[in-house]
């Protein structure tokens, strides 16, 4: 995929939006509000992700089950820009190969991949 300059105002909105939210969960689901992130990543790894059978609504659904993973980006500082998008693109190429394999629900996929981005 393409790379993708990290946006460092959106993940300076996210930290902000996290210490208003809090910590824990609700605190990295905070990380998609108003979806600027996923809109900015999906501006560039869009046409690629279309020619795999992968449509806005389910990157959409992909990237909001791995917002911790942004969270520790943006907020905790656990992991790289470059980090976050290979296990982002790593899901995402792996959903986009099971389509091509007989597509599978959404939600099988997505709890096989969490046992194993974890």
């Amino acid at each position: 995929m393409k790379r993708i300059d990290e946006p460092r105002e959106l993940k300076h909105m996210i930290k902000e939006l996290s210490k208003v939210l809090g910590e824990g969960r609700s605190g990295s689901r905070g990380a998609l509000v108003y979806n600027k992130l996923p809109q900015y990543i999906w501006s560039v790894w869009g046409d690629d992700l279309k020619k795999q059978g992968i449509t806005w609504r389910e990157f959409l659904s992909i990237i909001s089950r791995n917002s911790d993973l942004i969270a520790e980006w943006a907020v905790s500082e656990r992991i790289s820009w470059d980090g976050l998008l290979g296990k982002l693109e790593e899901s995402l190429v792996s959903y986009g190969k099971a389509g091509v394999e007989g597509r599978q629900t959404l939600d099988r996929f997505i709890v096989r991949e969490g046992r194993r981005l974890k």
